[in-house]
């Protein structure tokens, strides 16, 4: 299915090399419509492709999530038992989120189509040398940014998750003791330590943010 999806992505630039070689010197309009019409198809046939494997992806991903999800809620359950600090407790179920998250994105298409990569840079070089130069150049500049970009928002990432989890464990924390944090007056105290708590997760995130935004 990947390899159609990426035979079909060529199709605005083969319909461009017919205009410039067949429509404009021959003017013709009977030319230039039944390529319009072939275009629209592959174009429909590409996108329909395209919606089909996101929700098959998005399907392995629940399929992920209901196999293992009471494991990992078992898991996170039994991790004070262990000795697990209470916003560490969680981290196994929010794991799962963004594995399943993940598989529902464009992360997987993406690796699917990474293999055709050379197979356009091939295609670049036979148009013109200059062309396929180009392209490796703006492919290794591209992967550059990218692996620049992850080392550059890791730590942020990570400190915003642990914020997150921090933020999480006392809003649970207060829920489970309402009655006695009403009782003892600490409704403000606790208010603070979950709004320090949020405070430093909003800016670990807005510094990720920064960074990914001006690489």
């Amino acid at each position: 299915m990947s390899g159609l999806v990426n035979l079909l992505t060529l199709t605005g630039s083969f319909f461009m090399l017919e205009i410039y070689d067949r429509v404009i010197p021959s003017r013709s309009i009977p030319t230039l419509v039944g390529l319009c019409v072939l275009a629209l198809i592959l174009f429909t046939a590409q996108a329909s492709l395209e919606a089909l494997r996101s929700r098959i992806l998005a399907r392995i991903g629940a399929a992920l999530d209901a196999d293992v999800g009471a494991r990992v809620f078992s898991l996170s359950v039994r991790a004070p038992l262990r000795g697990a600090r209470p916003e560490d407790a969680a981290q196994p179920l929010r794991d799962l989120d963004q594995i399943r998250a993940f598989l529902s994105g464009s992360g997987p298409a993406a690796l699917f189509d990474l293999p055709w990569l050379p197979a356009y840079v091939a295609l670049c070089f036979l148009f013109h040398p200059l062309i396929g130069a180009v392209a490796v150049g703006g492919a290794v500049l591209l992967a550059g940014l990218t692996l620049i970009t992850d080392l550059a928002t890791r730590g942020p990432t990570r400190a915003a998750s642990a914020h997150a989890g921090r933020r999480q464990a006392v809003s649970e924390a207060a829920r489970r003791n309402a009655e006695v944090i009403a009782a003892m007056g600490l409704e403000r105290a606790l208010c603070r330590r979950w709004q320090a708590a949020h405070d430093d997760c909003t800016d670990a995130q807005q510094r990720s943010a920064d960074v990914a935004g001006g690489l």
